[in-house]
């Protein structure tokens, strides 16, 4: 598994995480809640946001009447997802989460004791490189919910994403923040024989006085196929298995180079 606090988007740049990635829109957050809903935990019910980031999606669901919890493995993360939340809470009445919601935790060793009505887990399993992380994830999540509890998840489908990575390794985009000009690039090459995706991401920030300061790290992320990820929902305990090709229940599993699962635990 990759060290996410030796990742700078994790770590030194956690501040500037929200600048690059798009907030989650109404309708992927709609579709979530939905999904919820659909498998008995509705507005009121205890979600676990596992791989929590900066909290962004927690925060919406609080915003529809959840209780959440969030956990990620990077203390930076959390450690903005809890600025965040004392932010949004002072200007907005209707976010109804504390800064102390959030906490360090890896997962594959969440708290067991089957206490959550629904687990969302975002991107994080393309970390887990090997099948013995990845089963120790699913067993985590079973752990961790009530019998009947929801599951809803995403993660990288192999196929598409080695398509879009070989016609576009290269993303570069640059932001102004108060700190000065921040330019993140990063290169993306393809290893079809352990289905990695071989990432090399470089972060410059050009402060006040011309000083450039440069970050640059390696990493690797594994994808999935549908049938790899259905034996390991299944194996883990999990039944009523649904896929799609994005949160939108109009797009079929195979159309995009995501694959998003919703499944309840039996």
């Amino acid at each position: 598994m990759n060290d996410p606090a030796q990742r700078p988007f994790y770590d030194e740049y956690a501040w500037a995480y929200d600048l690059f990635i798009p907030p989650p829109g109404r309708e992927q957050c709609d579709f979530i809640a939905g999904a919820f809903a659909a498998r008995g935990a509705g507005a009121g019910s205890l979600i676990l946001d596992a791989g929590c980031g900066t909290g962004r999606h927690a925060r919406e669901l609080a915003r529809r009447g959840y209780v959440v919890e969030g956990v990620d493995l990077s203390p930076s993360l959390v450690s903005e997802a809890r600025r965040l939340a004392a932010g949004a809470a002072g200007r907005d009445d209707a976010v109804q989460i504390l800064p102390d919601s959030f906490s360090v935790g890896d997962v594959t060793r969440l708290p067991a004791g089957g206490g959550m009505d629904g687990l969302l887990c975002r991107g994080v399993l393309n970390d887990l490189l090997d099948g013995r992380s990845r089963a120790a994830a699913f067993r985590s999540f079973a752990g961790a919910l009530r019998a009947g509890g929801a599951l809803v998840l995403d993660v990288r489908e192999w196929e598409a994403s080695a398509r879009r990575k070989i016609r576009e390794p290269f993303f570069e985009r640059t932001v102004e923040t108060a700190r000065g000009p921040l330019t993140f690039r990063s290169e993306t090459r393809v290893d079809p024989g352990t289905r990695l995706l071989l990432v090399e991401e470089r972060h410059t920030l050009k402060e006040a006085g011309g000083v450039e300061r440069v970050s640059a790290y390696d990493f690797r992320m594994r994808c999935w196929t549908r049938e790899e990820l259905e034996s390991a929902v299944t194996r883990a305990g999990f039944g009523r298995l649904e896929f799609f090709g994005a949160y939108d229940r109009a797009t079929p599993a195979g159309d995009t180079d995501r694959l998003v699962c919703v499944a309840s635990r039996a």
